[in-house]
C-alpha cells in the first residue's frame, strides 16, 4: 500500500514543474530592439554622430575571404576575383546591457548610420569609391564590436610572367588599405592569419597553389598610411594548352627541313617551304595576340617560335641558292670555295655515292692508301682533282645542309623543353 506522502511528494513535483514552464523566458522582441535603437542613436547633442570617430587609435581588423576565380587575363595583365571582406572594429558609444534588453546579443543596422573606415583596394582598376560597393549591413554586438562584411567583386591588376608559358605561375596581391586616415588615427591589421578558403571553388585553369598575408605601409607628407596584402599563389593547368598549343608548334617545326628530302627536279620546294613559313608565322601571330604587350617577360615559346621562324627563312634562302645552282649553265662555274668544301667533305666521309663524276678514272691512278679497310674504293681521295658540275654541286649542298639543319633543328627542339622544365 502506497502512503498517502508519496502522493504529496509527486503533486508537488508536478507544480513546480508547471510553474517552470509557464513563468516567461527572456528572449528576442521588437519592444526590446527599438529600445537599443534609441539609446544607441538618439539625437541628442550627446547621442552617437557617426562623423565622430571612436576612441583612438581605432583598430580595425581585415579579413579576405575568396569565393572564387573570374578571370586571370594574362594579355591584360588583370585579376577577377569574387568574394567579400570581413571587417572589425570596437565602438566604446554602441554598448548595452543584456539583461537590460531582454538578452539580445546584436542587432543589425545600414552602414550610413554608424562610423566606418572608408577601405579601398589600391591595386583596383575600377573606380575607387565605388569598387566595394555600398549600403550593406554592419552587426553592432552589445560589447561594442562591429562587424561589417562588404562584397568585393574585384578586377585588380597583376603582373604577369609568362616566361615558362604554358608551364607558368602567377602571383596576384589585393592591396587593401583605409582612405585618408593614418595610422596613429587608424590602425589596418589582419583579423586572421590567411585568407580564408572555406567557401572557394576551385578553377579549372589555374590551381591555387598557396596563399600568403603581408603587412606594409605607405607614407606621404610625413604621414605613415596601413596597408595590407592578400597575396595568392596560382598555377595554370597545362593540359590544355599541351595538346593545341605545343604540340602542334613542334610538328609546324620538324616540318621545315623535311624541304631537303623533295628532289631539286620538283618545283614543289618553294612552295612547300612557303606553305610552312606561312604556318609558323600564323601559329607565331595568333599565340602573340594572347601575350601581354610588355618587354618584362619574354615567353621562350614566343622565342622557340621566332628561331623556327627564322631558320624557316634560311632554308628558303639556302633553296633558291641551290636550285638556281641546279639549273646554271655549266659554263658559269661555282666559286672555288664551293669545290674545296665539297671535296673535303666528300674525302672526310669517303663516300661516293651521291657525286660520283670520276668513275672514268683509272684505278690504277688511286693509291693504296685511299682504299678503304671495307674493299670499297674513295674516288674522292684520288689525287686529281676534277671540278664538280653544277648539278652536283647543288646535289651535294642540298643533302649537306639536309645534315646541318636537322642537327639545328634537333637541338633546338631539345632546348625547348629543357628551359621549360626549369620552371618547376
Amino acid at each position: 500500500m502506497i502512503s498517502r506522502g508519496f502522493y504529496t511528494i509527486r503533486g508537488t513535483l508536478f507544480v513546480l514543474i508547471c510553474t517552470g514552464l509557464l513563468k516567461p523566458s527572456a528572449s528576442y522582441t521588437v519592444s526590446d530592439a527599438n529600445k537599443i535603437h534609441k539609446l544607441l542613436f538618439n539625437q541628442t547633442d550627446e547621442g552617437y554622430n557617426k562623423l565622430v570617430l571612436p576612441d583612438k587609435p581605432v583598430n580595425v581588423s581585415a579579413e579576405y575571404n575568396l569565393l572564387a576565380l573570374n578571370s586571370l587575363n594574362v594579355k591584360e595583365q588583370i585579376l577577377e576575383t569574387t568574394g567579400w571582406f570581413t571587417v572589425v572594429w570596437n565602438d566604446s558609444r554602441l554598448t548595452w546591457t543584456k539583461s537590460s534588453y531582454g538578452d539580445i546579443d546584436y542587432i543589425y543596422v545600414p552602414e550610413d548610420i554608424v562610423w566606418h573606415p572608408k577601405l579601398i583596394v589600391q591595386n583596383s582598376i575600377l573606380e575607387l569609391r565605388k569598387n566595394l560597393g555600398a549600403d550593406q549591413t554592419v552587426r553592432i554586438q552589445h560589447n561594442g564590436e562591429l562587424r561589417w562584411e562588404p562584397p568585393a567583386v574585384l578586377s585588380t591588376s597583376c603582373d604577369m610572367d609568362v616566361t615558362y608559358f604554358p608551364y607558368d605561375s602567377q602571383t596576384c596581391e589585393i592591396e587593401l588599405a583605409i582612405w585618408g586616415f593614418p595610422t596613429d588615427v587608424v590602425n589596418l591589421e589582419f583579423f586572421k592569419t590567411h585568407i580564408n578558403l572555406e567557401d572557394y571553388r576551385p578553377d579549372e585553369e589555374w590551381n591555387l597553389v598557396a596563399t600568403s598575408q603581408e603587412t606594409s605601409n605607405l607614407t606621404e607628407d610625413e604621414l605613415v598610411f596601413s596597408e595590407l596584402l592578400f597575396r595568392m599563389d596560382f598555377e595554370r593547368l597545362y593540359g590544355h594548352y599541351l595538346m593545341s598549343v605545343i604540340f602542334p608548334t613542334i610538328l609546324t617545326a620538324i616540318l621545315t627541313f623535311v624541304t631537303f628530302f623533295l628532289p631539286l627536279e620538283s618545283g614543289d620546294k618553294i612552295g612547300y617551304i612557303l606553305t610552312v613559313l606561312l604556318a609558323l608565322a600564323v601559329l607565331l601571330t595568333l599565340f602573340s595576340d594572347t601575350m601581354p604587350t610588355t618587354s618584362k617577360h619574354t615567353s621562350v615559346l614566343v622565342v622557340f617560335l621566332t628561331v623556327t621562324l627564322g631558320m624557316a627563312c634560311l632554308v628558303i634562302i639556302f633553296t633558291i641558292f641551290i636550285i638556281r645552282l641546279f639549273h646554271q649553265p655549266e659554263h658559269d662555274k661555282a666559286p672555288k670555295w664551293m669545290h674545296s668544301l665539297a671535296r673535303k667533305f666528300m674525302k672526310l666521309k669517303c663516300k661516293a655515292g651521291r657525286i660520283n663524276h670520276l668513275d672514268h678514272l683509272n684505278q690504277s691512278q688511286i693509291t693504296e692508301n685511299d682504299q678503304p679497310k671495307d674493299g670499297r674504293v674513295c674516288l674522292e681521295s684520288t689525287k686529281q682533282f676534277t671540278p664538280y658540275t653544277n648539278k652536283e654541286l647543288a646535289e651535294f649542298f642540298d643533302y649537306f645542309l639536309f645534315g646541318v639543319f636537322t642537327v639545328l633543328y634537333i637541338l633546338v627542339l631539345l632546348c625547348f623543353p629543357l628551359v621549360l622544365s626549369t620552371s618547376t
